[in-house]
C-alpha cells in the first residue's frame, strides 16, 4: 500500500467515526443536529474540492495535502466525538470547551514548530528568520502552557488563566517583533 493510499484509508476512517458520533449527538439532541452535519461534510467536501481541481496530482503534494486533511479530520473527529460523551453523559458539560481549548494549544504547537522551517520568499533573510523563529517558539511555549492549564484547572479559572496566557503572548509577541523591526539591518538589501 502506498503512502498515499494509506492517508486515504485513514482519511475514510476518520469521516466516518465522525458521520457515527454526529448520529449519536442527533439522536441525543436533534435540535443540534445541522452542526454535527456541518461538521461530517467539512471534510468530505474539502477533499472533494482538492479531487476536482487536480491539487493532489503530485504525490508530494499530495501527501502533504492529506496530512493537512487528516490533521483537520481528527480535530473535527474529535469534536463531534467530545459532544457525543456530553450528550451521552459520560462526560461533564465542560468538557466540549476544554477540548476545542486543547486542539487550540495543540494546533499552535504543531504551527510554531513549522514556522522557522518555512523561509519566506521577499523578506529580509536575517530579520524574517528572526521573526518566525521568535513566533514558533512563542507558539509552542504558548501551547505547551496552555495544556495544563486547560486540563487541569477548574473551568471558571481555565477560562481567566487560558486567556490571560494568550494575552500574555500576543503583548509579548508584539513587544518583540517591534524590537526586530527597529534594529538596523545587519544583512544586504539584496538577501
Amino acid at each position: 500500500m502506498t503512502p498515499i493510499q494509506t492517508r486515504q484509508k485513514i482519511l475514510i476512517a476518520l469521516i466516518l467515526a465522525s458521520a457515527g458520533f454526529a448520529l449519536v449527538g442527533w439522536l441525543q439532541q436533534p435540535e443540534s443536529a445541522w452542526v454535527g452535519l456541518l461538521g461530517v461534510l467539512t471534510v468530505p467536501a474539502a477533499w472533494a474540492v482538492l479531487m476536482v481541481s487536480r491539487a493532489l496530482s503530485d504525490p508530494a503534494q499530495a501527501v502533504r495535502i492529506y496530512n493537512s486533511l487528516i490533521g483537520a479530520a481528527v480535530l473535527i473527529t474529535g469534536a463531534l466525538g467530545v459532544v457525543a460523551a456530553v450528550a451521552l453523559g459520560i462526560l461533564p458539560e465542560g468538557w466540549s470547551t476544554r477540548f476545542g481549548m486543547l486542539s487550540s494549544a495543540l494546533v499552535l504547537i504543531v504551527v510554531g514548530n513549522s514556522l522557522p522551517k518555512k523561509i519566506e520568499p521577499g523578506c529580509s533573510r536575517t530579520r524574517g528568520l528572526r521573526i518566525q523563529r521568535l513566533l514558533g517558539w512563542t507558539f509552542v511555549i504558548t501551547g505547551l502552557l496552555a495544556i495544563p492549564v486547560w486540563l487541569l484547572t477548574p473551568m471558571p479559572y481555565a477560562r481567566i488563566a487560558g486567556l490571560s496566557l494568550y494575552a500574555a503572548a500576543i503583548a509579548f509577541t508584539a513587544w518583540s517583533v517591534t524590537r526586530i523591526t527597529r534594529r538596523p539591518r545587519s544583512d544586504s538589501a539584496g538577501s
